[in-house]
């Protein structure tokens, strides 16, 4: 939001009395409207009396609404119900609410703790059916506004709180006026939104059970990473995906569906697709022991699901698996990631499951041994992670006496999967604020320190371009480029480093 704009607004509410016609005028544009003063008591009655008049559409941002299902006759909960209302009604409801970190509050993982102030109201709005969304995690969207029908716009210094609505001192004016409403519209549209905060647990689809024991058998995923069967490894999940829990260890066979679902279809005629998945089938059956497959004339195989290790149906793990969220599939990450990425990604599920939390630590060698895949296998998984911007991974620092034997594990912390198409939204949105050649000179920077696919660094790279000037931007990130994806120089709290005491001073920086 446009401080200047929500400043000099305030300041009129303190000038005009109820009624007054002028023109409200920004650097651009000016505008003529109406303009009412809602401080102190006005705020209430007339807010609420304008979502109960909404026709078309309520836009709100908000940075704090302090909303408890219980308090019924709370002023807040009027509100919110009205916007609820709407909602029924037809009327197109969207909330931007605001999330920050609460820099006070350390997780046991040693992260900052997310503050919980708007959870109440998304998660009824949500299940209300109404359009609710969270803005970026680590920036404060500190507006509280509200456009109708593209044409009111109610803007201030209240917040929806009994505090603010009975009993402070605020300051806040509806406004008139559709050219007014069209820029905060447009405002609002440049919110970094958090779309995988903003989906409810429930939204998401079950995740499925992977037994620790089918990544690190020998005889079983590490054997197909080595032979290169990426059509068993992804064809088994597939299955494991469909599984119904039955105690038959059943799992029907549409070879439709599983074109579809492994992205087959747009590769292959379905003949082709037919003698693929049965060659694979065949493998899963005779070479890993995963299947028992009946072949039927005429009629897709009949197959069931083993244990692994024995010949009896399979059934879910109880203890000792890893669990696969179903995103992975809904939004494409098995046709996307390549074989080594797909089984580093499983191993960081391995290891957030037994560590108990997003953040854990090992050597690479050790990995290798655990899961019995190549060194290079891990390391080349790993940095394609890193770079899709799915894991983080900070290298332990070495001196150059001591050389790589006292080098401590590499810390690994995973960020989960996205939607590829949200990403693309907001790197759109990026576009649209800074102009594609800032944004494109931001992104080939970011992909030095492995972070294209991150928003929040390309922004944060303009915006240190702004600060300290493109040329030392640049020299900052040649003097990063050279370095090795093992090196811990080579990334972007390095890049950061160098530019906070000055480029000439790189001998002050940690030893790479």
């Amino acid at each position: 939001m446009n401080l200047r704009k929500l400043f000099f607004l305030n300041i009129l509410v303190l000038m005009l009395i109820f009624g007054t016609r002028l023109f409200l005028c920004s650097a651009a544009e000016s505008y003529h409207a109406t303009v009412e003063d809602l401080s102190q008591d006005k705020y209430f009655p007339r807010v609420k009396q304008a979502l109960i008049n909404a026709k078309s559409s309520i836009d709100m941002v908000m940075y704090l609404v302090n909303f408890d299902p219980s308090a019924k006759k709370s002023p807040v909960n009027e509100l919110v119900e009205e916007l609820v209302n709407a909602h029924k009604r037809g009327v197109k409801v969207k909330v931007i609410l605001d999330q920050n970190v609460d820099f006070s509050i350390l997780n046991a993982g040693g992260e900052w703790q997310k503050q919980d102030k708007n959870d109440a109201l998304f998660v009824y709005l949500k299940k209300q059916g109404v359009e609710a969304y969270y803005d970026n995690l680590y920036v404060t969207t500190h507006s509280k506004a509200i456009v109708i029908d593209k044409e009111i716009v109610i803007t201030g210094s209240a917040n929806w709180t009994a505090s603010s609505l009975r009993r402070n001192q605020e300051s806040s004016c509806l406004v008139k006026s559709a050219g007014l409403a069209k820029e905060f519209l447009e405002d609002f549209s440049e919110i970094n939104i958090d779309y995988e905060a903003s989906i409810l647990d429930e939204e998401r689809c079950s995740s499925v059970r992977l037994s620790n024991l089918f990544l690190q058998d020998p005889s079983l995923a590490p054997r197909m990473l080595t032979s290169r069967d990426e059509a068993a490894f992804d064809l088994y999940l597939f299955l494991l995906r469909g599984f119904d829990g039955n105690d038959k260890g059943r799992i029907g066979i549409d070879y439709k569906n599983i074109s579809n679902g492994l992205g087959l279809d747009n590769e292959l005629n379905y003949n082709l697709v037919r003698r693929r998945l049965g060659h694979a089938l065949g493998r899963l059956d005779k070479k890993y022991r995963l299947i028992n497959r009946k072949n039927r004339l005429f009629k897709s195989p009949d197959v069931i699901l083993l244990n692994y290790s024995a010949e009896t149906p399979y059934a879910l793990p109880q203890e000792k698996y890893c669990s696969i969220p179903d995103n992975y599939w809904r939004y494409g990450w098995n046709k996307k990631l390549n074989f080594p990425e797909k089984y580093c990604y499983f191993i960081n599920l391995y290891k957030i499951g037994t560590a108990g939390g997003n953040i854990w630590s090992d050597y690479v060698a050790g990995l290798s041994k655990n899961f019995n895949i190549s060194k290079d296998t891990i390391g080349s998984g790993m940095k394609g992670l890193k770079k899709l911007n799915i894991i983080e991974l900070d290298q332990s620092t070495y001196s150059w006496e001591k050389g790589f034997i006292e080098r401590g594990p590499a810390r690994f912390k995973m960020l989960g999967l996205y939607s590829p198409e949200n990403l693309m939204k907001e790197k759109d949105r990026l576009v649209k604020i800074y102009g594609k050649e800032r944004f494109d000179k931001a992104e080939k920077y970011a992909e030095i320190v492995y972070a294209g696919n991150d928003t929040q660094v390309i922004e944060d790279i303009i915006k240190k371009t702004e600060e300290y000037g493109p040329d030392q931007v640049d020299k900052a990130f040649s003097l990063v480029s050279g370095n090795s994806f093992g090196n811990p120089t080579r990334s972007y709290k390095y890049v950061i480093g160098i530019l906070q005491i000055g480029v000439g001073n790189k001998e002050e920086l940690p030893p790479s």
